[in-house]
C-alpha cells in the first residue's frame, strides 16, 4: 500500500496555483485605427458597393459556371492583393514580402495566403474589426478603400471584359 506524505495535497494545490498565475497572459487591448467621418462614410460605401455586385444573381449565375472571377489587383510597397468573387463569398489572396534574410544569403521572404473575407463586407462590426486588425494585407486594403472612392461601374466593365481594375497602394 503506498502512503502519501503529509501535506502533501496542500503543497500541490499550492504549486498549481502560483503555476497558474504565472502562467496566465493578458491580452492588450487592440486600438482601433483613427479615421474621419467622411473617410469611415466613404470605407462604409466601397465595403458595400463590392458586397452588394457579389450578391446579385448575375454574379451568382456566372459563379456557378466559373469558380471565382477576379475583379480587383491592388499593388502596395510591401504587399500585391487581389480580390475575387467565388461560391463562399470574396476571396483575398495576398503576397506580402517579408524582407531579405541574412542567414539565407540575402534572399527575399514573401508569405502567401487566401482568406475569405466575408466578415469585414457583410456584418455590421466588420467595418470595425478591419480597422483593428494588424495583418498587413487587410491594412493595406481598407487604406486603399479608405483613400479611393470606388465606382461600381468600373468594377461591372472589368468583371464584363475579363479584366480587374488596378489600384495602386
Amino acid at each position: 500500500m503506498v502512503k502519501v506524505p503529509e501535506k502533501f495535497l496542500d503543497e500541490y494545490l499550492k504549486h498549481e496555483k502560483t503555476a497558474t498565475a504565472r502562467s496566465v497572459k493578458r491580452t492588450s487591448k487592440v486600438q482601433m485605427r483613427e479615421i474621419s467621418n467622411n473617410e469611415s462614410l466613404r470605407l462604409k460605401r466601397n465595403l458595400q458597393i463590392l458586397w452588394d455586385i457579389y450578391k446579385t444573381p448575375e454574379i451568382k449565375g456566372i459563379l456557378s459556371k466559373k469558380h471565382q472571377i477576379h475583379f480587383l489587383d491592388i499593388n502596395g510597397a510591401n504587399v500585391r492583393i487581389g480580390l475575387s468573387y467565388v461560391d463562399k463569398g470574396i476571396l483575398m489572396e495576398y503576397e506580402s514580402n517579408m524582407g531579405a534574410k541574412k542567414e539565407l544569403a540575402g534572399a527575399r521572404l514573401y508569405n502567401q495566403d487566401k482568406l475569405i473575407i466575408n466578415r469585414y463586407f457583410a456584418s455590421g462590426k466588420g467595418l470595425e474589426a478591419l480597422l483593428k486588425t494588424s495583418h498587413i494585407a487587410l491594412k493595406t486594403m481598407a487604406d486603399v478603400m479608405i483613400e479611393n472612392e470606388f465606382s461600381e461601374m468600373s468594377f461591372w466593365n472589368a468583371i464584363k471584359n475579363g479584366e480587374q481594375a488596378q489600384i495602386l497602394a
